[in-house]
């Protein structure tokens, strides 16, 4: 039986980090976000690419409120920005959403990404209630994907040669990845 949906437009403060959605962020806030989504270490993995200026990024950032479907948080802790975490495609009569997640680039914290998977994975599944949390992940992004595992995701497939990159000329696989509720709940 599909629930309700649930309001995910507010702040959350899960495994030792603060979520502010993108719809609540302040100027500043908002900067430290597009820096780090255009780091060249965060924009090889992004199916997109890098290079998103300041007046896309804004114009983005101003259709957060509306979007129902999509719920993107800058994670913060003691030490700043630690990093951006999102549900996209929230399905709620299936209970389901794709997982977004990437680290500050600008912050060597060991242990960072960790405490990112924890938060969306809790963000998932004991605030949202969701059944499935799925992710698609560059075949060649071989830190990611043992980061996904360790955290409970098993691989569900592969879109093959689904992602271009310019700098190789070269195609790359998508993997496939998910988790449900209850592995989460048993990891």
């Amino acid at each position: 039986m599909a629930q309700p949906e649930i309001d995910l437009q507010r702040r959350f403060e899960l495994a030792d980090v603060t979520l502010i959605p993108f719809s609540m962020l302040d100027e500043q806030q908002l900067v430290a976000v597009w820096q780090m989504r255009n780091h060249p270490e965060i924009a090889r993995w992004m199916n997109t690419g890098g290079d998103i200026t300041l007046a896309a990024h804004r114009a983005f950032m101003a259709r957060q409120s509306q979007d129902t479907r999509n719920v993107n948080y800058l994670c913060q802790d003691d030490k700043g920005p630690a990093g951006v975490i999102s549900l996209h495609r929230l399905d709620w009569h299936n209970r389901l959403a794709w997982l977004g997640i990437y680290r500050n680039p600008f912050r060597p914290d060991k242990g960072l990404g960790a405490r990112l998977l924890s938060a969306v994975n809790q963000l998932a599944f004991d605030i949202a209630r969701l059944h499935t949390l799925k992710l698609e992940v560059a075949a060649d992004n071989e830190r990611a994907i043992k980061a996904y595992l360790r955290s409970g995701f098993r691989h569900e497939g592969l879109w093959r040669e689904a992602v271009y990159r310019p700098q190789t000329s070269n195609y790359v696989d998508l993997v496939l990845m998910g988790i449900t509720e209850q592995e989460w709940t048993h990891s």
